[in-house]
């Protein structure tokens, strides 16, 4: 039952036994308050380190309220997520954030099956992403998704094909396009103040340390079966792997070159004009794979990326962390937060204020609230499933190319790798049954 057919029925049930009907102002969406019939109910997928901030994030806008909780850790005692496996999160941590009266799942079907659920923020490891989407939609719900969106480029079409013909509506957590800074800067380069851009170097983090770590038993409370869902089924089980440092692994994701490529080079296909097309050929030109330990992922790695406008894309975790743009008449490196570059002029922030703004943004709102808008209003969001698919796909096409260490080309049109079998199987993965796909 929906919530504005519940406060109705019960005024009137209360009226009729002849007690008096009296609802807060609140409930009713006086005093500037949202009544709770008109607020977007959310269930939340996902409760580690970047589920729970999300989460939070989206509480904290007074349209919302949070229905329901998934998590597969329900662990007691020390937690092991962030980058230094101290943190605490999980769903009895979520509990205590948002309320312990509210619902818990550990399987996502059973918080998908909920009617009262208009939307679903799904923040898990990469190789849900996409099984998790797919049966979102499939379910009706709106969603908040996190990035890369999926683990292959297969996925990709599949659920970047789901979205456009439900008619639902999807963000990904790419914070930077609601940004104004950031659509500032991509606009003056976008609007010739560098002159032509040749070149664009991108620095990401390095991968994890492959670090060798014994194995332990499973705590009670976290079901690994589930977390490892459609990945191939390993008895290997360690907490420093598992919470956050699960991107040192390839069953579960690409690496950092996904992770981080997710930001940086989308900002460098928005500035550059190639948000629904991608690059041509693909050429690794650095890879050092890591000889022991839990992480598969390259220890080193430089790329490069060559698209039809004559761009360049340098993509390293050898490179300075950020976005360097070179063109005919000067250079910019973006950094988060902070600009450097070869002329003042780059970086005025009057400049900034003069730019036409050829990227809307919705309002003054962060990523979060701009989610909210597109569910009320439909229109689409600042990140809609065509611009990440094709920023993944691209920084997948990276993996791909370090993979078989050799060049690649790419149809962006067709979405295929020409004329290489082996590349081309790296397009999509088996899954472990029971799992599949329901496109």
């Amino acid at each position: 039952m929906k919530r504005r057919t519940f406060i109705k029925n019960t005024a009137g049930m209360l009226a009729v036994v002849g007690f008096p009907t009296i609802i807060p102002a609140s409930a009713l969406g006086k005093g500037g308050k949202v009544a709770p019939s008109e607020r977007v109910c959310v269930g939340a997928i996902g409760l580690g380190t970047q589920g729970t901030y999300n989460t939070k994030m989206l509480a904290s806008d007074p349209r919302v309220q949070i229905v329901a909780l998934c998590d597969v850790n329900n662990t007691e005692g020390t937690q092991y997520y962030g980058y230094d496996n101290k943190r605490t999160f999980g769903l009895r941590n979520a509990r205590k954030i948002f309320g312990m009266d509210v619902p818990c799942y550990n399987d996502y079907r059973e918080l998908l099956a909920r009617k009262d659920v208009d939307a679903v923020m799904a923040a898990l490891p990469d190789h849900w992403h996409a099984i998790v989407a797919i049966d979102a939609i499939r379910a009706g719900k709106d969603i908040y998704g996190e990035k890369p969106i999926t683990r292959t480029i297969e996925e990709g079409k599949l659920l970047r094909d789901a979205v456009l013909s439900s008619g639902c509506v999807w963000q990904t957590g790419s914070v930077r396009r609601t940004q104004p800074y950031i659509i500032r800067l991509a606009d003056m380069i976008a609007s010739g103040a560098l002159g032509k851009i040749k070149r664009i170097q991108i620095g990401l983090p390095a991968n994890f340390t492959a670090e060798t770590l014994p194995a332990v038993e499973v705590p009670k409370g976290l079901d690994w079966d589930m977390w490892q869902g459609p990945a191939p089924l390993s008895t290997y089980y360690h907490p420093n792997k598992t919470f956050t440092r699960w991107r040192g692994i390839q069953n579960y994701c690409a690496g950092k070159i996904a992770d981080w490529g997710a930001h940086f080079l989308d900002f460098a296909h928005l500035a550059i004009g190639c948000d629904k097309s991608g690059p041509l050929e693909i050429v690794p030109n650095q890879v050092e794979w890591a000889k022991d330990g839990f992480s598969d992922q390259p220890m080193k790695y430089k790329v490069s990326f060559y698209y039809k406008n004559g761009v360049e894309i340098e993509m390293s975790d050898e490179n300075i962390r950020g976005v360097e743009f070179f063109g005919e008449k000067g250079s910019v490196l973006f950094i988060d937060g902070t600009l450097s570059a070869s002329h003042a002029k780059y970086v005025d922030i009057e400049v900034f204020q003069k730019l036409r703004k050829a990227y809307p943004r919705r309002g003054d709102t962060h990523h979060f609230s701009a989610f909210i808008d597109s569910v009320i209003d439909r229109r689409k969001t600042a990140s809609d499933i065509e611009i990440p698919h094709r920023t993944n796909t691209a920084c997948l096409l990276g993996e791909i190319a370090y993979k078989v260490n050799r060049p690649i080309r790419w149809d962006p049109d067709k979405e295929v790798i020409i004329g290489d079998a082996q590349a081309s199987r790296y397009c999509s993965r088996a899954y472990r049954a029971p799992w599949t796909l329901q496109a």
